[in-house]
């Protein structure tokens, strides 16, 4: 089928699907894995460049089939794979890929996002009794280090939240509520091409634009596994900004993600109206101080594990430990997270966790302390682990904005 007219622009060009196939297929080889299936809109966007509803095979050797469910034209236009072809229904499966050459002797499955449902269908009766395994941490390996093309669109999704940021100083004022204050800065994001959310990988986990954390509601816990959540709008989407009215003299934590073409920036500042508190402005220098070791610290060859571990410790002998990243049960054991086309991706700078940060990884660092019933305090910014340490990608003025 010939491929509709249009701009390539926003497309994933052909060489870095090529790429990220074949260091996937090694992997494959590696662990005897002969054939993966990719169902999950993320990764298929990552090994297709597309999220049409599809069955993405790769075998350990030769070329990725793509079964499209629908659209097959939109899939035909957005992919750069060669081999696409409608797909009518499960049942047909098995005779597709054996006409198309492909063997099937094991099975690897996303098998942290696939429902039970297909998991079940695929093993009795597409291939009963195959041997099926876990290659989640693989995928998530080959996406935690990016090319130069996924570089510069995550700087450019930090300049995105930069342009946006700057209208809050001039639209900022008391009694002005949460809502509103989200509204404008969002319009700006969807003006600049924002899609208006984005993606996590983690069961349930949701977010749009970011979080606007005002005075005592930014100490609010949530089910996201964040330091902080805020109350929402109700309990059906209980997260994020609320139509209680701003205040002088409270922190107000714009934590905000940019998007273009997919790739995810994540920044978090401070702002208030008025002096904060000298007990939270303390808090928040503190926290910052934190942040800019961090930062000198982080590089190739270390251990994401052992970056939380100074974390805690550093607040541990400043008496701040019991407000560190959440309060009580709520508290969250990381500091810092990857993130790439999705905001929860690998590595994870969390409590025990072996992985060594290697050269091309992104990683946001967000030090925080939240105080219930005044408000949390801290910043966040995008690195580059680099050969030679880390680059901030984020590029807003890190001090606290005084209005």
């Amino acid at each position: 089928m010939s491929r509709m007219p249009g701009t390539d622009m926003h497309k994933v060009p052909a060489k870095e699907i090529k790429r990220r196939v074949e260091i996937f297929q090694r992997l494959l080889r590696d662990h005897g894995i002969g054939l993966a299936l990719v169902r999950q809109n993320a990764d298929l966007y990552y090994f297709a460049g597309t999220v049409q509803d599809a069955h993405l095979f790769i075998p350990a050797e030769g070329e990725p089939l793509m079964l499209v469910w629908r659209s097959y034209e939109r899939a035909v236009e957005e992919s750069p794979l060669e081999r696409i072809m409608p797909l009518d229904g499960l049942s047909t499966l098995p005779k597709i890929l054996e006409h198309a050459g492909i063997n099937a002797e094991n099975l690897g499955l996303e098998m942290d996002v696939l429902p039970a449902f297909f998991y079940n269908y695929y093993r009795n009766r597409s291939w009963p009794g195959i041997d099926t395994y876990d290659i989640t941490p693989l995928i998530r390996q080959v996406r935690a280090i990016k090319s130069d093309w996924e570089i510069d669109r995550i700087r450019a999704a930090c300049r995105q939240v930069a342009d946006a940021l700057e209208i809050v100083p001039s639209i900022l004022k008391e009694g002005m509520n949460e809502l509103e204050l989200a509204a404008e800065v969002e319009h700006r994001l969807r003006q600049a091409g924002h899609p208006g959310y984005s993606r996590m990988r983690g069961w349930n986990q949701e977010l749009g634009y970011g979080q606007f954390l005002c005075g005592p509601t930014g100490a609010l816990p949530s089910w996201t596994n964040t330091p902080g959540g805020g109350k929402g709008v109700n309990p059906a989407f209980g997260i994020n900004a609320t139509d209680r009215a701003i205040r002088k003299n409270e922190p107000i934590s714009i934590d905000l993600g940019g998007s273009v073409d997919g790739y995810l920036s994540d920044q978090t500042r401070l702002f208030c109206i008025g002096p904060l508190p000298e007990s939270l402005r303390k808090a928040f220098d503190t926290v910052v101080s934190l942040h800019l070791e961090i930062e000198t610290i982080l590089g190739p060859g270390k251990i994401s594990g052992e970056i939380y571990d100074y974390a805690l410790d550093f607040m541990c002998r400043l008496d701040y430990q019991a407000h560190f990243m959440g309060t009580g049960r709520d508290q969250v054991p990381f500091v810092g997270h990857g993130l790439g086309i999705e905001i929860d991706e690998y590595p994870f700078l969390s409590k025990g966790n072996k992985m060594v940060l290697e050269p091309g990884m992104v990683v946001a660092v967000e030090p925080k302390l939240i105080f219930p019933g005044e408000g949390m305090v801290g910043i966040e910014d995008t690195y580059l682990i680099t050969d030679h340490g880390a680059e901030r990608l984020t590029v807003s003025p890190r001090e606290l904005r005084q209005i």
